[in-house]
């Protein structure tokens, strides 16, 4: 039986297409971009790697799949700049994965 990378076609991913979406956190001030790329030629999403799952005011996370990075930003010439620490007041979440060992 054939897997899922046997039957996809061949592409060698040439050229990439991305979608970002800049979100306001209402209340807050701040600001969040939503990033998502694929494949131009074959429409293959990519996933981010080596960034926990979450999200956080100070620190980039993806969504729970991996497809969606989730990046804070600021003007350049922000008042309340990240450089001076996170916003303890806004909430965060990160997702931990355990393996069966670890059921609570």
């Amino acid at each position: 039986m054939s897997s899922p990378a046997d039957r996809a076609p061949l592409c060698e991913h040439p050229d990439f297409q991305a979608v970002v979406i800049v979100n306001r956190i209402e209340d807050t001030g701040r600001f969040v971009a939503d990033v998502h790329v694929r494949c131009a030629k074959c429409g293959v999403r990519f996933k981010w790697l080596g960034l926990a799952a979450g999200l956080h005011p100070a620190e980039p996370r993806v969504s729970v799949d991996g497809f969606e990075l989730r990046a804070p930003i600021e003007p350049d010439a922000h008042l309340t700049s990240l450089m001076a620490g996170p916003d303890t007041s806004f909430p965060s979440f990160t997702i931990v994965q355990r393996g069966p060992d670890h059921a609570e």
